[in-house]
């Protein structure tokens, strides 16, 4: 580090001895001042100038199962620091911004989450996708047709960027006349990428052949069957997924995105989209080019992450109960993997019979898995209900990553339309809550925004009785505490209560908290102004600490219920650790 001092060249016109002397003590002694803190930054330079680390990406933003690579940090940060990556080995490289992950074979997640850390705090979570396919990095130039970038395999998954404005990234493949190519892309809905990407399939002259936009969120797939055998184009471009006044293929470094591509099975969903918390079993996998009646095992989502406490990634969780769980289809022969919803009730799920005359009766709770197989289709169900009887009805879809967009319909005894709802957003499910007024068969509809309907226009419809439970809601996922600094914390409680019964006293408490940190359980009253939000008081006087943390919430009333908190949702996960990070004296 280089200090220059700058000052006004010393004249003797006019000066006395005295002022000579004066000028010349001022300025010994600012020259001393700065030798001081130049030894100052040179001892205690972490101290000066360390701050937590920032990450804007890792590239490339994933990885096969079974395998290990190198990927690249983007963001500011000092070298070497910590890694948080749950479910995955991860070792530093020796130069800046690398790090040398290993994924697991049996890694039961569709995505993970990768964090850095030091003494001075912890990044936000930057997505990580696992996939089944080699991986192999785009390469420029490959916007012109002739130029596409030639894959010499039928099953890979390509991480790539759309640089700058105009890109367009095409790659070469040779089908064989009747073989099916699935292409999917992963950007917006799970990487966060600020891009709506367009998807297409062209001959070598560059005549389009097949086209997607849309399909889960703004991310598109599509299949296309060779009519003959030759070598084909897959191309990508994109729009801002903020639309704005211009319409020109637009890119920049955060356009990030991976493509995979295959002749082999490919995984959409499954039948059923529920099954039982205590004894999920097998489901059947759909998808692309997948042999009939394909099973595989339901896992349960993440594992056990950090000391116990799995990190969950939970879709919607508008009203989904607090301990309901995600579980995952998937096999390393097949691309793509399937979501499925572990209910946390006994009650096994059911399939909806296609074309029923009469409206299929329900007995909550139940799951119930549906399917709109044609456009226009609609499907009744039927719900007998008490007098005051509260009633929870969900339909979910979009965020099981299938394109139904719900609509749901519900009538009284007496025909009359109670209420309609459809999903807010393509992140959540389509909810009605109800307190019937009179006893009798209520009837159920669930049909499709726009009025489509196909092979993987399938729902999973709950439907159960409210009971007293609540929710705990972090008001962030990180709390940096230090001895001349303690810090509050808050905390919202959401209570859901039935007509005869409420939540009494809720104790909540952090865990896991290190030596020197102490933060004082809490009580939140079913009423007052700790009914709806408590506040921790955090201080330490121990030595640095950062890691993850828990608080739980406890209830006798009605029963006994515990709770933990999550974070805020980002991309549709939400997280049931709070990182602590405690700055040493």
């Amino acid at each position: 580090m280089q200090l220059r001092v700058v000052y006004d060249v010393y004249s003797e016109a006019g000066d006395t001895r005295d002022q000579r002397l004066r000028y010349f003590s001022r300025r010994k002694a600012f020259c001393l001042r700065i030798v001081v803190i130049c030894l100052l930054i040179a001892m205690h330079p972490f101290t000066a100038f360390s701050a937590p680390p920032t990450i804007e990406t890792v590239i490339p933003p994933g990885g096969q199962r079974g395998s290990k690579f190198v990927t690249t940090c983007k963001g500011e940060f000092s070298w070497p620091v910590k890694v948080w990556a749950p479910g995955l080995n991860v070792v530093l490289g020796e130069e800046k911004g690398k790090l040398e992950i290993t994924v697991p074979a049996d890694l039961a997640a569709d995505r993970t989450w990768v964090r850095l850390y030091n003494e001075e705090g912890i990044s936000a979570p930057v997505p990580f996708l696992i996939g089944n396919f080699p991986e192999i990095g785009e390469e420029e130039p490959n916007d012109l047709p002739h130029e596409s970038q030639v894959l010499t395999e039928n099953s890979v998954t390509i991480n790539g960027v759309l640089q700058e404005n105009g890109d367009v990234d095409g790659f070469m493949v040779k089908l064989e006349r009747g073989q099916t190519l699935v292409a999917t892309v992963d950007a917006n809905t799970r990487l966060g990428s600020p891009m709506d990407a367009i998807l297409q399939v062209a001959s070598a002259e560059g005549f389009v052949l097949a086209e997607n936009h849309d399909d889960v969120g703004l991310d598109p797939r599509l299949t296309f069957t060779a009519p003959r055998t030759t070598t084909y184009v897959v191309r990508l471009f994109a729009f801002p997924s903020t639309p704005n006044r211009s319409i020109v293929f637009q890119g920049e470094p955060s356009y990030i995105y991976r493509l995979s591509l295959t002749t082999g099975p490919f995984i959409t969903h499954s039948l059923p989209l529920s099954v039982s918390q205590s004894e999920p079993g097998e489901v059947e996998v759909l998808g692309w080019n997948i042999p009939p009646n394909t099973k595989i095992p339901v896992v349960v989502f993440g594992g056990t992450l950090l000391e116990g406490c799995p990190e969950l990634e939970v879709p919607g969780a508008l009203r989904i109960p607090p301990n309901a769980r995600i579980g995952l289809a998937f096999a390393l022969s097949f691309g793509g993997s399937a979501r499925v919803r572990l209910a946390p009730h006994g009650t096994s799920s059911v399939m909806a019979e296609p074309g029923q005359n009469a409206p299929m009766r329900l007995q909550p709770p139940i799951a119930v898995t549906g399917r709109l197989g044609i456009p226009r289709e609609v499907d009744e169900f039927q719900v007998t209900l008490k007098k005051g009887e509260q009633v929870i009805i969900s339909v979910e879809s979009q965020n099981l990553h299938l394109p139904l967009s719900p609509v749901v319909r519900f009538y009284d005894p007496s025909g009359s339309q109670v209420t309609e709802v459809n999903a807010p957003n393509k992140s959540q499910e389509a909810v009605i809550t109800h307190t019937a007024t009179q006893a009798g068969d209520y009837r159920l509809t669930v049909g499709e925004q726009y009025l489509h309907g196909g092979e993987r226009y399938v729902y999973c419809l709950t439907v159960r009785f409210e009971e007293p439970d609540f929710e705990l809601s972090a008001s962030s996922d990180t709390i940096t505490v230090s001895a001349e600094k303690p810090v509050e914390f808050e905390v919202k409680i959401l209570r859901r209560k039935s007509t005869d019964e409420s939540i009494g006293a809720i104790t909540l408490e952090p865990l896991g908290l290190p030596p020197g940190v102490t933060a004082s359980p809490v009580v939140s009253e079913p009423t007052g102004e700790t009914a709806e939000k408590v506040s921790f008081k955090f201080s330490t006087t121990g030595d640095s600490f950062s890691g993850p943390i828990r608080i739980v919430g406890t209830t006798t009333e009605p029963r006994e219920m515990r709770r933990v908190a999550r974070t805020t949702q980002r991309l549709n996960t939400s997280f049931q650790s709070i990182w602590l990070t405690a700055v040493a004296k």
